[in-house]
């Protein structure tokens, strides 16, 4: 006999001062008691009776008896006795029970997969002494403990009927890594293997065994149990969609469309493509056995819409025979260009298909929400975000030092965005002016004379100063001149030049190409712009959603958004080598324990039922009063 809820030692501790309260409470009883009262007028006077010598002694010992039974009954059932504990001791067991996307297939025969496995953990279940503590794991892209080590039958099964199939494609060795570390912290085990410790029973996976990335590790789970569901049906599924928007060309978008042939044979998928409802057409996409193949078109659009992608192949999984993605309307940037023609400024915009300039000729044509380039003199510091290119005659905001002619640019500041991607050697302006920086300007380029490119950024404005002129002869050939242009566009509206790609694809972990950003220029949200942790290594950005929804990515080069909400099903399938397999057979103690503490619980109320009515208090009153008539007798 075991108890579940208290040891030994704590029972005993929490029941002898009970039982000893109460026969304090019993000999209290029997003792005499002083009484105060209004007037003495009315009592007899009498001789004292002669003192005896009375010893204390209990007036109801059976009633006594039956409430520290009672007692003892209660704590008994608080404590929970088990039969079934005495013996072995408990193990400790971790099942591993799939949830990846692959179980919301059905195998082979039609029968679908998930309630395979939740039959087998029930089966399990039933096989292991109901005093082993078990731990549940719902493993998918990102394995997590659903129910920590517990010997409750109840809350497991209902883990195991609430599990349900994601859309991640399973981590096998992120679980098994899990499973080993939780049973090494519940047993201490120290340096100690885990086999040498008692406790330890197995580690159990439930699944068809279908994961993506790494295997596990040879050898790293000991006592591996495999309890094989059946395998996935083979089928055809869309891994991404995606939508780029071309920089230099406004309006047009490259599409791509990648898709998996899960089946053993090559397969010839038809796809359909729909742009706010309107079908746009049908593409045939071959697909080797096994393998990823992707196609790509041209959309045109100046408005925004959905376009979505359908498989016209029928199968048992159809939530990965569609994808679709917003594709945003044409954002444009507003630059009012002041003192210059379109012919002069052609070749600054050549990169800028998201850029509308206006050209303008006087001061009250400006527009406060636009960008500001001065291409003649005037009072730009009344603009919010200007550009400033400084001619010959033009008066600069600025503080300047003076003037040089044909000199090199000598120096960079390649940590400044304004200066990202500019390595020209040779840029010599025919006429530049050297600036006196204020406090608070930031030198972007300099020459062997001095500051020749200036930015600052004071409370809600932003200002970039070129000492000489960007459209001027001598440098709008130069590559760098229109990377400069549109270096500062973008470092005053950051979306100005920055390419837009829209993608839906599977949740899970997410690597996006940042090859010139530095951790100031990478921002990662979620829906309602919630924060999301990553990583900025070897030129990625990389993090992890685990959960479907609408992510944003912005870097240096451009803008992301990911709708992750793609099912992905993997395509290994694991070897377990030597890992037992199968149900086990029964131990001793297995099935439902029985539960002794109701039993306990409702004869020490029935007891104490009793006692109440047998001995209660009003009881004792009355069988120890004295009639009236014998006492008046005996005054008399």
């Amino acid at each position: 006999m075991g108890l579940l809820n208290l040891a030994l030692g704590q029972l005993l501790g929490l029941f002898l001062p009970l039982a000893g309260f109460l026969v304090a409470l019993y000999f209290y009883d029997r003792s005499r008691r002083r009484a105060v009262v209004s007037t003495l007028r009315f009592w007899p006077r009498r001789l004292a009776p002669a003192v005896r010598q009375r010893h204390k002694r209990i007036q109801h010992p059976l009633s006594l008896l039956l409430q520290i039974v009672a007692l003892l009954l209660l704590l008994l059932a608080i404590a929970d006795p088990r039969p079934e504990a005495l013996g072995a001791p408990s193990k400790h067991v971790v099942i591993v029970l799939d949830t990846s996307a692959a179980m919301a297939l059905s195998d082979n025969a039609g029968n679908p997969i998930m309630p395979q496995a939740r039959a087998l953990a029930m089966a399990y279940l039933e096989r292991i002494p109901s005093r082993d503590r078990i731990l549940l794991i719902e493993a998918d892209g990102a394995p997590r403990v659903s129910v920590p080590f517990s010997t409750d039958r109840m809350l497991l099964r209902e883990a195991i009927l609430e599990a349900a199939a994601g859309r991640t494609a399973l981590d096998l060795r992120a679980a098994l890594d899990l499973a080993v570390g939780t049973l090494r912290l519940a047993l201490d085990s120290g340096g100690e293997t885990l086999p040498a410790r008692a406790e330890f029973g197995e580690t159990v996976y439930i699944g068809p065994g279908r994961y993506a990335g790494q295997p596990a590790r040879p050898g790293s789970v000991p006592r591996l149990r495999y309890l094989e569901t059946g395998s996935p049906r083979d089928s055809l599924g869309v891994l991404a969609l995606r939508a780029s928007a071309d920089p230099a060309d406004r309006g047009k978008w490259e599409i791509e469309l990648r898709a998996r042939n899960y089946t053993s044979a090559p397969a010839s998928a038809p796809f359909e493509f729909f742009f706010e409802g309107k079908r746009l057409g049908h593409r045939e996409l071959d697909i080797p056995a096994g393998q990823d193949a992707s196609l790509g078109f041209t959309l045109r659009t100046q408005r925004a819409g959905r376009l979505e992608a359908r498989s016209t192949v029928q199968d048992e999984y159809s939530a990965n025979n569609h994808a679709s993605v917003r594709i945003p309307g044409t954002r444009r940037t507003q630059l009012q260009v002041l003192g210059a023609t379109p012919e002069s400024f052609a070749p600054l915009l050549a990169a800028g298909a998201r850029v509308e300039p206006t050209f303008v000729d006087a001061l009250d044509q400006l527009s406060d929400d636009a960008i500001h380039v001065w291409a003649r003199g005037g009072d730009a510091k009344a603009s919010r975000r200007a550009i400033l290119l400084a001619p010959p005659g033009t008066v600069s905001p600025a503080g300047e030092a003076g003037s040089v002619r044909e000199r090199p640019i000598a120096s960079w500041s390649v940590a400044h965005p304004l200066a990202r991607g500019v390595r020209d050697q040779d840029f010599v302006p025919d006429r530049a002016r050297l600036f006196e920086p204020a406090a608070g300007d930031e030198i972007v380029a300099a020459t062997d004379g001095g500051p020749v490119i200036l930015a600052r950024s004071e409370e809600g404005r932003r200002m970039v100063a070129f000492g000489f002129d960007l459209a001027g002869d001598a440098v709008r050939g130069r590559l760098a001149a229109p990377l400069l242009f549109a270096n500062a566009v973008t470092w005053l509206d950051a979306a100005a030049f920055r390419p837009e790609t829209i993608e839906a694809r599977a949740p899970g972990a997410v690597a996006i190409e940042a090859p010139n950003s530095s951790l100031e220029d990478v921002v990662v949200s979620a829906e309602g712009g919630v924060s999301v942790p990553w990583i900025l290594s070897q030129g990625r950005v990389r993090f992890y959603a685990g959960q479907p929804g609408t992510y944003r990515v912005t870097t240096a080069d451009r803008d992301v958004t990911l709708h992750l909400a793609q099912p992905r099903i993997a395509g290994q399938t694991w070897d377990p080598g030597d890992a037992l397999r199968g149900l086990p057979p029964a131990r001793p103690g297995t099935g439902e324990p029985w539960a002794v503490w109701p039993w306990l619980a409702a004869l020490g109320a029935l007891l104490l039922l009793y006692d109440w009515t047998r001995f209660g208090r009003g009881r004792r009153l009355s069988t120890g009063a004295v009639p009236t008539g014998a006492a008046e007798g005996r005054a008399s």
